[in-house]
């Protein structure tokens, strides 16, 4: 009877509490300071901004591959497609090149000319060490007018390179070896590249300090800018001096070079090229504009080449001459 007492005051209070707080909720109207109608808040609309998938999707395929095309233009398609540089790039892995070429400059006997380059990862060195061997395919004493001798009287030279560091932005190695002509000619590289990344360009700056026994103390610069077009094409600029005590003079060169891919077959590359020296005066007095086309022709590792070119020098009194070069070349790479 005691609890039935005590309960009934509990329960009566909490039914007036109830009604207070229905009062407060139900008695608030926000625009017009009383009634019995529930609280509306008004928010404002947000606009949605339509969209149109298929542009959508396609901006975003285009950059991406453009993207793509930036970063690895230089460090595959161009420079493994083509094989220039297959000892100096830094594409990681062994990796060889055998080539077989003809240079035909109008008037004059074909030259023929045979090279190899490998670079060989040695094992259990943290890929620290790479043993390399390289023809001398770009000495034109080495040039011969019958393709049999080419290939017994090609030179060689073999080094051992240590790599002290190798980043996104760094790659810092030194190369001591012999170049094994008569008689042999020690030599030793050390040679510091860096790299920039900007929006649209890709540069590459290297330095290179050498000594060989036949040519003494020298250094080359070159710097290398890179700017993709568009999907398939990039642009290149090439600029280097090399320097010899011995000669106490620079070397120039400069380049200009649009690469064009056709497919996932066949490139072009459209270029400018020019050379000259300090002997005087800084001087350029050789030119050159041509055309190298490119075509793979058995899955990814073989390729032919045809490069017609016009080129003035100035010890030929500038007059204009047709050169024809075809190019077969082999690259194999082993990760």
């Amino acid at each position: 009877m005691i609890n039935i007492l005590f309960a009934l005051p509990l329960l009566f209070f909490s039914f007036v509490c109830w009604g207070i707080e229905e009062q407060v909720l139900y008695g608030v109207n926000p625009h017009e300071g009383g009634g019995n109608r529930p609280i509306v808040v008004e928010e404002p609309e947000v606009e949605i901004e339509s969209k149109i998938t298929f542009i959508d999707y396609s901006h975003d395929w285009l950059k991406e591959y453009i993207d793509t095309l930036s970063f690895n233009v230089d460090g595959f398609f161009i420079d493994t497609f083509f094989g220039d540089d297959i000892l100096d790039d830094d594409v990681s892995g062994s990796r060889a090149k055998l080539s077989f070429f003809t240079r035909r400059v109008i008037g004059q006997p074909v030259d023929y000319n045979y090279g190899l380059s490998v670079k060989l990862v040695l094992p259990n060195t943290n890929e620290r060490f790479n043993l390399l061997l390289q023809s001398s395919e770009d000495d034109e004493d080495n040039r011969e007018s019958n393709p049999i001798n080419t290939v017994e009287n090609v030179e060689y030279s073999t080094a051992l390179r240590y790599i002290f560091k190798e980043t996104e932005r760094w790659n810092v190695n030194f190369d001591t070896g012999v170049r094994w002509g008569f008689p042999p000619d020690a030599f030793t590289r050390l040679r510091f590249r860096r790299y920039a990344y900007f929006e649209n360009y890709r540069t590459k700056a290297t330095q290179m300090f050498f000594w060989s026994g036949q040519e003494g103390l020298g250094e080359r610069t070159s710097f290398e800018v890179n700017r993709p077009m568009n999907i398939d094409r990039l642009i290149r600029l090439n600029l280097g001096a090399q320097y010899l005590v011995s000669n106490d003079y620079f070397t120039l060169n400069y380049g200009l070079t649009l690469f064009h891919e056709l497919n996932a077959k066949e490139v072009l590359a459209y270029y400018f090229r020019a050379g000259g020296d300090t002997i005087d005066n800084p001087t350029f007095n050789n030119y050159g504009v041509g055309v190298r086309y490119r075509r793979k022709i058995y899955q990814n590792w073989m390729f032919a080449e045809i490069s017609p070119e016009l080129e003035t020098l100035s010890n030929n009194e500038y007059d204009i001459t047709p050169v024809l070069m075809f190019r077969f070349e082999a690259l194999i790479g082993v990760q």
